[in-house]
């Protein structure tokens, strides 16, 4: 009952999930909402396209935080894609750090800098929303260690 309980409400877009990304670049604006549909792309099978025909999906993103030449994002798709984020910020010209399947590639890390940092649900028990919470691992957080801040 609690997996039916936990697909149904990931189905209906009850749930809030929210990433933090490390990106390429400083996003202007500091935040604000993507809107582009998504479907596979025809030219390549493992990437995801922006698509007249595809599927609708929205993103929201904020700037965090300001590092020379990257930004520390809060990133909540309000629809749940196949590499929604990714092929959203990449295609307002802020590739995910280390994301090399869409133009992200970096030294400074060895994968993508995308974390699901919380996930908020009702428990199929109690209906109690609940907020479930994970903080950086150690390579990202090693990575932003290694940054320059920037002022706002």
């Amino acid at each position: 009952r609690a997996y039916h309980d936990l697909t149904q409400q990931f189905k209906e877009h009850s749930t809030t999930k929210t990433y933090q990304a490390l990106v390429m670049g400083r996003p202007e604006p500091p935040e604000g909402i993507i809107e582009a549909a998504l479907a596979r792309d025809t030219r390549n099978r493992k990437r995801i396209a922006i698509s007249e025909e595809g599927r609708h999906a929205t993103t929201r993103y904020k700037t965090l935080k300001c590092y020379k030449g990257y930004t520390l994002l809060e990133v909540q798709p309000l629809t749940g894609r196949t590499h929604q984020i990714r092929v959203h910020l990449s295609s307002i010209g802020y590739p995910v750090a280390g994301d090399r399947l869409y133009g992200g590639k970096t030294s400074l890390l060895q994968r993508q800098f995308l974390h699901a940092a919380k996930l908020s649900v009702r428990l199929p028990s109690s209906r109690e929303y609940t907020e479930f919470i994970a903080s950086l691992p150690p390579d990202l957080e090693q990575a932003l260690s290694e940054l320059i801040p920037l002022p706002h």
